[in-house]
């Protein structure tokens, strides 16, 4: 595990979010390290689409404040809008930015921190740490986002990003081999799950929860934040191909991004709300069949969904979008291609299973565990700062001297054998 270092990370979530990657690795870093992570920089127009957002307006100046023993969350005034669209803004954003920072930096007395980044709108914070290590976890292919986003404004940020990095870490491989060209040192690491806390699924003694009991089985169910990436033609076809299935939505849904109306005339489709992480165990546990219904575009390409390896903990069957870093998981979970592949999928989900197939899926998911994925990361980690300290070349002469495979070797065979979330905001 990385240790003893100074680490600023510029997330896409706000800490108190709905715990991704970014947490789960930050989190366990703390552990061993000291580390400042800058919540998600919103704009000014950001509350219009997001209510909670509104927070942010009650103070014009960066809120510092700790959470465990060596992690600070900084929380960011806001910022102007459109820096996905014009570069001149981006810049005066991240110089504003970089003030915060550098104030929290200078506060906490941190010394030659690592910059760890997950937004390709920081390239033009880099200047700012002229010295630092640059760390760029590439965990979504941005440019897709739908919003006030140009594709080939935000897709130059992140090929400069990833060209200046010294180490680029990916969780698809599609976003590796789009990435390699521009940087050797650029890695697959894919995401994992907190394995022990969703295996609480398999608790006799864990209760369901109430509003879920309420709901007849089977029950098959989505957990995670719903937003653009929500196949409602997928949860249309479940619902209405038998009305005895209920679909459960158990999550925050995002504005604007789901057709709400649309599937809450469904009888059978129940809006169950956000979650504390705490409980979302007992919603696994209430599930006969999880489900991944993402639609299949560029955005979903580069995607390897958080959700997976945490549903297998709880030994659910799962129905996939047939995702490309999914593609030779068929031994484990069924696939569909499109929303009318949905029904049958789920039927015979609900047919074969039985406790030798959850317990091999159980077995899968224990191979697959943040802990691992970190120690994985660092490793990369300290080998990238080893080879800055002795003063070679980099980042396009990589230091590691192995391939992906040697991280790829818990995850069955041919699952990232395309060299190729969006990372889950789920």
């Amino acid at each position: 595990m990385l240790r003893g270092h100074d680490i600023v990370c510029v997330s896409s979530l706000d800490w108190d979010a709905h715990w991704t990657s970014k947490q789960q690795i930050m989190s366990r870093l703390a552990r061993t390290n000291r580390v400042l992570y800058i919540e998600e920089p919103v704009t000014m127009l950001a509350p219009f689409r997001v209510r909670e957002r509104w927070s942010r307006w009650g103070s014009v100046v960066p809120r510092l404040r700790r959470v465990s023993s060596g992690m600070w969350v900084l929380t960011p005034p806001p910022l102007l809008p459109f820096g996905n669209l014009q570069p001149w803004l981006n810049r005066a954003n991240q110089r504003a930015l970089g003030w915060y920072i550098g104030w929290a930096v200078h506060r906490l007395g941190f010394r030659d921190p690592l910059f760890w980044t997950y937004l390709p709108t920081s390239v033009h914070l880099l200047s700012r740490f002229p010295a630092s290590p640059v760390v760029y976890h590439c965990v979504d292919e941005h440019s897709a986002f739908p919003g006030f986003v140009s594709p080939d404004v935000v897709r130059a940020y992140d090929d400069e990003l990833t060209a200046r990095a010294d180490l680029v870490i990916t969780t698809a491989a599609n976003l590796r081999a789009s990435r390699l060209h521009l940087n050797g040192c650029t890695h697959h690491v894919p995401n994992a799950a907190d394995v022990d806390h969703f295996g609480a699924a398999l608790d006799p003694a864990l209760a369901i929860p109430a509003d879920a009991a309420a709901i007849p089985s089977p029950r098959i169910g989505v957990i995670g934040v719903h937003d653009e990436r929500l196949d409602e033609a997928a949860i249309e076809a479940i619902a209405a191909h038998d009305p005895s299935w209920n679909v459960l939505l158990v999550g925050p849904v995002r504005p604007g991004d789901v057709d709400e109306a649309r599937l809450r005339r469904l009888p059978n489709v129940h809006f169950l709300g956000g979650r504390p992480l705490a409980e979302l165990p007992a919603y696994l546990k209430a599930l006969d069949v999880a489900l991944i219904p993402y639609k299949l575009n560029e955005l979903s390409r580069n995607i390897f969904p958080l959700k997976l390896f945490e549903y297998l903990a709880g030994g659910v069957p799962v129905v996939s979008a047939a995702l490309p870093e999914l593609a030779h998981m068929g031994e484990h979970i069924l696939l569909a291609r499109t929303p009318t592949e949905y029904p049958a999928l789920v039927s015979r989900a609900l047919a074969e299973d039985s406790p030798a197939r959850r317990a091999e899926r159980v077995a899968l998911a224990a191979g697959n565990t943040w802990d691992d994925r970190v120690e994985e990361i660092s490793s990369l980690v300290e080998t990238t700062l080893s080879h800055r300290v002795a003063g070679r070349a980099m980042p396009h002469a990589c230091p590691h001297g192995r391939e992906d495979d040697a991280i790829l070797g818990r995850i069955p065979v041919g699952t990232a054998a395309h060299d190729h979330d969006s990372e889950e905001r789920a």
